[in-house]
């Protein structure tokens, strides 16, 4: 393993050749691939580059966020259609995942690839958004109470 910034946001180490992030590669040696979850900071200092072992532990992607969110990474404000680069609002998230179902075929003309382009993202960020990997914020705070507008 090699640990170099290698032209990335956040320290970056090389695994078999591919560049993986510092703390996950760190988390990768000590206790192996933790596959599609995420190596997450109880010290909030990833950013800063922070690779103790103690600090680290893995989470999926809602946990991700609300880490983001605790810490003062990320704010409501930014997400979802907050998010300059957004391409969906909150309703579009909502009306693909009671569309999409993963595996199976959409009602005529359709397949998932008609439902990607209706709202102009890729056919691979569905089951994405339909399994809560993106936008997985959005349903937990209606579950808790939290007006999302």
């Amino acid at each position: 393993m090699v640990l170099d910034g290698l032209g990335y946001r956040w320290p970056t180490g090389l695994i078999g050749g591919r560049p993986v992030n510092a703390a996950r590669a760190v988390w990768m040696l000590a206790h192996g691939d933790p596959g599609e979850k995420y190596v997450l900071h109880t010290c909030h200092r990833g950013e800063e580059g922070c690779i103790n072992i103690r600090h680290l532990y893995v989470g999926d992607a809602a946990r991700n966020m609300a880490d983001m969110v605790e810490s003062g990474r990320a704010t409501i404000a930014n997400r979802g259609e907050g998010c300059a680069r957004a391409k969906l609002t909150r309703e579009d998230v909502r009306a693909i995942r009671r569309r999409y179902v993963k595996g199976a075929r959409l009602p005529s003309p359709g397949s998932a690839r008609a439902l990607a382009n209706e709202y102009g993202i890729s056919v691979s960020y569905l089951p994405k958004l339909a399994d809560m990997d993106r936008w997985a914020w959005l349903d937990a705070d209606e579950a808790q109470g939290h007006v999302t507008t």
